[in-house]
């Protein structure tokens, strides 16, 4: 199990754009702000009631793609394990919402900040994208991030934060200082500001990908293409240190998902949220040796159980990451502001077992 311990955690993301070019006259916000208020408010209801019944049919009314299938694999995990998921509720919500020009296609997308209730001072904020595929089509929420939105009170210390480690009771600490999400450009309407050049945008989703797949300990804790910290040369360092005579193991990425919607920031950059399915392959050391893993682990559970012996395991895991992508021809690295690369969502597992 990993426990994240984030040195930061929220920042308001509604500053006026003086700069941002002038919006079509033809341009209208994608929902009204009212409507939208409704769809989430439903959201959050609806998926409050689903997780703490563990309804696959009620959940798939309200969520799409890579985020139902985090939630239909998160419940068979539950009823595998005899387990109940928690109820949460989002409150405080803040909508971004972009402009749509007069018949411009679908899918369309906004997207909501919010706060976990009971965890209102929490710096961090989750983050949902909306998305409609059709006209009059339901909205239904397709990914789900979190990202830091509040600085800090008091400044962070400068010293580097200690490389994760384990501890005593068989858990890991990570400590995290996200930098904080910069103010989103808005219009004189209110309506967020989209990148125009999103579509370069998210080539950034494949190079992180391709940064983060590797066998350890070769992965490369340095790129020339993102800054470093705890979601990039951290990461890969914490995963290197996976490296083990008696097995061998291997990580994968790969861009999944719809292309959501690239934001931009009142720094120039964008905003790009990127969805992985995550592919990691364990085995025991040649010729005989065997994994194993916890009992009552999502890994065991997807496995049947029991904390048995395997020869080679394939999992797959769900991950979303928020990356600050700057903007300009002769580009400075990319920032991931955040991630759940460190705890994904499982997904599926399969083994073979020893002979």
């Amino acid at each position: 199990m990993l426990a994240l311990s984030a040195g930061c955690s929220s920042a308001e993301t509604s500053s006026p754009d003086d700069a941002a070019p002038k919006s079509p006259s033809a341009s209208v916000p994608v929902i009204a702000t009212d409507e939208a208020r409704q769809v989430f408010e439903r959201y959050d209801r609806a998926t409050a009631a689903a997780d703490a019944a563990l309804d696959d049919a009620a959940i798939r009314k309200v969520q799409m793609g890579v985020l139902l299938k985090e939630s239909l694999a998160g419940y068979e995990i539950h009823r595998k394990a005899k387990t109940e998921d928690g109820v949460f509720h989002l409150v405080q919500p803040r909508f971004l919402i972009p402009a749509v020009e007069a018949g411009e296609s679908y899918p369309r997308f906004f997207a909501v900040l919010s706060k976990w209730k009971g965890r209102e001072k929490d710096r961090s904020s989750q983050l949902l994208y909306f998305m409609q595929t059709e006209a009059k089509g339901p909205w239904k929420a397709a990914a789900a991030g979190w990202v830091v939105t509040e600085p800090a009170k008091t400044p962070p210390s400068s010293a580097p934060a200690p490389s994760p480690a384990p501890t005593n009771n068989g858990k890991t600490s990570v400590r995290l200082q996200p930098k904080v999400l910069p103010d989103l450009r808005r219009g004189a309407s209110g309506t967020v500001q989209l990148s125009d050049t999103a579509q370069t945008d998210r080539t950034v989703c494949d190079s992180f990908a391709d940064y983060l797949s590797f066998t350890p300990p070769l992965g490369r804790p340095t790129d020339d293409r993102f800054t470093e910290g705890g979601f990039t040369s951290d990461l890969v360092r914490f995963h290197n240190n996976w490296a083990d005579a008696r097995a061998e193991r291997s990580f994968s990425y790969k861009v999944t998902g719809a292309d959501l919607p690239a934001f931009r920031l009142s720094t120039g950059s964008s905003l790009v949220a990127c969805t992985f399915v995550r592919e990691y392959r364990e085995a025991g050391a040649p010729p005989h040796g065997t994994v194993r893993y916890d009992q009552g682990s999502d890994t065991d559970v997807l496995l049947g159980g029991g904390g048995k012996q395997w020869r080679r395991v394939d999992e797959t895991s769900s991950v979303t990451a928020l990356i600050e992508v700057p903007a300009g021809k002769s580009l400075p690295p990319a920032t991931v502001l955040a991630c759940d690369c460190y705890d994904p969502q499982a997904l599926s597992a399969t083994g073979i077992r020893p002979e």
